[in-house]
């Protein structure tokens, strides 16, 4: 029991007699050593703000072993005292009742073995006829409220130990006895340790820290372990359970910021990049629909509830709720209607842009199908005992109605012509009606196989069939009329069926536009028709949900889709690129066979400057890009080997092998204002790169080694640093005879790293001129470097498969880790990122304080290249805004693309993704005592309208 006694009081009479008496059954007889004798609950002391009172007093009196009575008129008479006791007198312990009179008459009547009600005052109601024999109670009549000295009176004390005698289930005498020996003891041990203080003063203080230190390393310890284990079941879980692994992710982060938290944090961002969100229905969902813009998406559930809420899951724009369940939705081809169709026949009409509601009257047998007539708001509506009814938009009564023949599920019911036919498939047959339902042709046997097979039809209704056993099976509704029907040899709508891993599958959607989607036991398989390639089709796994149920695709162009699982929907959006992956529309041409990179630099409002190859149809070689829009430079020139832009983006500095240009922000275009040519040198190659100085100067890294700066003011050309001695390695001289450096400047152009092709990297001091340091980094290549002159950190990739970090003001190796990619690096100025890219255009984002690899990105490939196949790493570069927050990219033949790289913005997208908090089943069985203060994200959002 959490507690010995439970104390039943009225406050207007006895809260001080309540609070002495608690505190006096705490100390009585208590151990020297030990805290409290015995635990008793009183409600003012073991209460905190809270919504639901009696619930946790009713908990109180659950986890009591007695409860202790202060009978006093006033308490006679309080419902809170009343409640108590008939609570306590159903409860297990009923026996468990101490009486303490405090005020009023007390008599007991021998005859009647109970109290005698008329005399006495101080008794609650509640007690009549609880009592068999007068029992034993304790007086406290004589003590008052304002009793300046209660808790020292010996009366008093000896009246606690009448009453702590049951609670301890010891003899009044012996435990007064236990009571005045633990004093004794306490006082011993009190003049034992006020002898010994002064000596143990320093060791007491040592220990006292010791312990300190130690709880803390415990603390951390545990916290650190939560967090891992936390992160390490959010990663496992990813695959089949996004919804959940995202919120253990997220738990993971707030228990403890580590490697380990931010890498289950970014993998979960980045996982699943086409999904949007998650909604929810208040039961299994049984019906999906989209609307082909992007509107408005439908939830229909086994409990006849339907839910509409935007396309995209953010918000919750009303429900409807019919009797039975859901079987069918469909929205009319503007988006306006919403028709739904549930087992006990009825079908809804809802306006869901002027939430207007039309019943229409409801058929003899359940609806299984549903559609709109293009181009007008009529619907046809399909019972599974036959019945075919078309409905106009304003009629409640249906125009035409005809009884097919057929029964059971419509597999297919689709308008053609305009509205002027309109065809019905069952699995056991098919009609053609024209717009009055007079039949046109008909066919009456089997269109599917027996069984284990899963039937889905496109949004139009054009192309409908099965799958089995792996093979798809698909028709249009115009081979029908030429006696085709479902099989694999009918041309499938044009759809390329995938090779599908070896699992059973469980649902399946057909969009009108050539795709297909393939629910299985391991998730969700989506197949693109390449159309320039009808014979091939692109696949894509579409990880983070269990295995789905039902699948919808959006009418149309099918860019997006809607999966269930049981009572949980996932909104996917096939054009999507990620959470944190954002198409600026920012393209960039590729106008020669040579692999070029192109050179970007981000300024501090956000604006990217880039050097591409030049295309008839794209002269410029420079552009500045700002809140979607291009500004080239104004004069066709060579592509430069690197750019930097200044922080407000006025000004921009681009240079090549043989000059260096300073281009001016203006109406319309980039205007060059001045251009500066390079010394030459003939012993040396590669790329020159440039920096935007502190002070407004350009600082230039010359293929020799040699640092310049230039100064737009006076235009004049200094040089910072002489160049570098050529050093021809092996490779040089089979290959081209030139010493070709690799080279980098800090953010701001104050420091400079070159190195040869096996090192060893000088690290320079550029205003001074001093060389800070010459680090070893070993036999390998150096393929990458890049500085952070705010942390006064390198880093180098070795060979493209070793990442490493050094200080430059010690020379000191801070770590090395394995992974890097050897395509192009770039460091986050502030310290906290860093990202390598690999040839096959994979990029890795790094904690730069500890340099874990935290997870992976892939770049796009570009739309068209004339570059061979390098890989799309070797035509791109990355680069991270000034605060760290994004890093761009930019691909030739490809486009400027942008990630979110801070803490926040991966949560404020995983939250939003999920829409949700984790439920309290989800929370006792993941969560512990080290993690389950914290909160991951919130609740569902909030509905803007609800109508029934």
């Amino acid at each position: 029991m959490s507690f010995t006694a439970f104390i039943s009081y009225s406050h207007e009479a006895d809260s001080h007699r309540a609070r002495w008496l608690r505190d006096a059954l705490h100390s009585f007889a208590k151990p020297w050593n030990k805290v409290r004798a015995l635990r008793v609950f009183l409600d003012n002391a073991a209460l905190s703000a809270n919504p639901g009172l009696w619930s946790t007093v009713e908990q109180a009196l659950g986890e009591s072993e007695f409860l202790v009575l202060l009978a006093s008129p006033q308490s006679a008479r309080s419902p809170w005292v009343a409640k108590e006791i008939a609570w306590w007198r159903q409860g297990p312990r009923a026996a468990n009742l101490l009486l303490v009179v405090t005020g009023g008459e007390l008599h007991w009547d021998d005859t009647a073995q109970d109290f005698d009600w008329e005399r006495s005052t101080c008794m609650p109601d509640a007690l009549r006829g609880y009592f068999s024999e007068e029992p034993r109670w304790v007086d406290l009549r004589w003590l008052s409220e304002d009793h300046e000295d209660a808790p020292r009176d010996p009366h008093f004390r000896e009246c606690v130990a009448d009453l702590a005698a049951p609670l301890h289930g010891r003899p009044k005498d012996e435990l007064i006895g236990e009571d005045v020996s633990q004093r004794r003891k306490l006082q011993r041990f009190r003049q034992a340790m006020l002898a010994v203080t002064t000596t143990l003063a320093v060791l007491t203080s040592a220990a006292a820290v010791y312990a300190f230190v130690q709880r803390n390393t415990a603390r951390d310890q545990a916290r650190l372990a939560t967090a891992r284990q936390l992160a390490a079941t959010a990663v496992s879980l990813s695959g089949d359970d996004l919804d959940l692994a995202s919120l253990l992710a997220l738990q993971a982060y707030q228990v403890q910021d580590t490697p380990e938290t931010l890498s289950a944090l970014y993998q979960l961002t980045t996982r699943s990049p086409h999904l949007v969100r998650f909604v929810r229905g208040d039961a299994t969902v049984t019906a999906l629909a989209l609307t082909a813009s992007r509107q408005f998406a439908a939830v229909g559930t086994a409990k006849g509830s339907v839910t509409v809420w935007t396309s995209d899951g953010s918000r919750r724009l009303g429900k409807i709720s019919v009797h039975g369940e859901v079987t069918s939705l469909t929205f009319s081809d503007d988006d306006r209607l919403l028709a739904v169709g549930s087992s006990s026949g009825e079908t809804v009409v809802r306006d869901v842009q002027g939430n207007n509601t039309r019943r229409l009257p409801a058929g003899a047998s359940g609806v299984t199908g549903l559609n709109f007539q293009a181009s007008s708001h009529n619907l046809a509506v399909f019972e599974d005992k036959g019945a075919l009814r078309l409905f106009g938009e304003q009629s409640d009564a249906p125009y035409a109605h005809v009884d097919t023949g057929l029964a059971g599920e419509a597999a297919d019911l689709a308008f053609q012509d305009k509205g002027r036919r309109l065809t019905l498939v069952t699995f056991g047959g098919w009609r053609l009606y024209d717009g009055r339902l007079h039949q046109l042709q008909s066919f009456d046997g089997t269109l599917y196989p027996a069984g284990g097979f899963v039937p889905a039809a496109s949004p139009s209704g054009n192309c409908f069939g099965f799958l089995k056993y792996g093979g798809l099976s698909l028709a249009t509704v115009g081979q029908l009329a030429e006696g085709e029907s479902p099989n694999p040899f009918a041309g499938s709508c044009g759809i390329v069926l995938p090779t599908l891993p070896d699992e059973e599958a469980l649902s399946l959607a057909v969009s009108d536009n050539h795709q297909v989607a393939i629910g299985t036991s391991k998730g969700l398989t989506v197949a693109r028709r390449v159309d320039k390639d009808p014979a091939h089709a692109v696949v894509n796994s579409l990880p983070g949900v269990r295995a789905p149920s039902l699948l919808a695709f959006s009418p149309g162009s099918g860019e997006r889709l809607a999966s269930a699982s049981g009572s949980t929907v996932a909104l996917w959006d096939l054009g999507k690129a990620g959470p944190t992956l954002h198409r600026h529309g920012a393209r960039i041409v590729d106008g020669a066979t040579a692999e070029y990179p192109p050179p970007l630099s981000v300024s501090g409002d956000g604006q990217v400057a880039w050097s591409q190859e030049t295309t008839a149809d794209s002269p410029s070689t420079l552009h500045l890009w700002s809140a979607g829009k291009d500004l080239p430079s104004n004069e066709e020139e060579i592509p430069y080997d690197d750019v930097a832009l200044s922080p407000d983006g006025s000004t921009l500095y681009a240079v090549s092998n043989t000059g260096l240009t300073v281009w001016k922000k203006a109406p319309g275009a980039l205007r060059k204002t001045a251009a500066v040519p390079l010394p030459e040198n003939s012993d040396t190659m590669g790329e020159t790169r440039v920096a935007y100085g502190q002070d407004g100067r350009a600082v230039v890294l010359t293929t020799d080694g040699a640092v310049l700066t230039f100064d737009p003011r006076t235009g004049k050309l200094s040089t910072a640093l002489p160049r570098t001695a050529p050093r021809l390695s092996d490779d040089d001289r089979k290959k081209t005879g030139l010493t070709e450096y690799t080279m980098t400047l800090s953010e701001h152009g104050a420091l400079a790293a070159i190195a040869s092709d096996k090192g060893p990297v000088r690290v320079y001091d550029v205003p001074s001129g001093r060389l800070l340091r010459q680090l070893d980094v070993g036999d390998g290549t150096v393929d990458a470097l890049a500085l952070s002159e705010k942390n006064r950190s390198l880093y180098a990739d070795i060979d493209g498969r070793t990442l490493t970090r050094w200080d430059t003001r010690t020379g000191a190796l801070q770590w090395r880790s394995d992974g890097s990619g050897g395509s192009g690096l770039a460091v986050d100025s502030d310290g906290r990122w860093v990202a390598t890219l690999s040839g096959d255009g994979t990029v890795w984002l790094w904690d730069a304080r500890t340099g874990d690899r935290l997870a992976d990105t892939v770049l796009p490939a570009p739309d068209f290249s004339w570059s061979g196949t390098g890989g799309t790493g070797v035509q791109s570069r990355l680069a991270f805004s000034p605060d760290g927050k994004h890093l761009w990219s930019t691909t030739e033949g490809g486009e400027v693309l942008s990630w979110d790289t801070s803490v926040d913005s991966w949560i404020a997208a995983l939250c939003k993704r999920v829409g949700r908090g984790l439920t309290a089943a989800e929370r006792a069985r993941y969560l512990t005592a080290v993690s389950r203060a914290h909160t991951a994200c919130g609740t569902y959002p909030a509905r803007t309208t609800d109508t029934p």
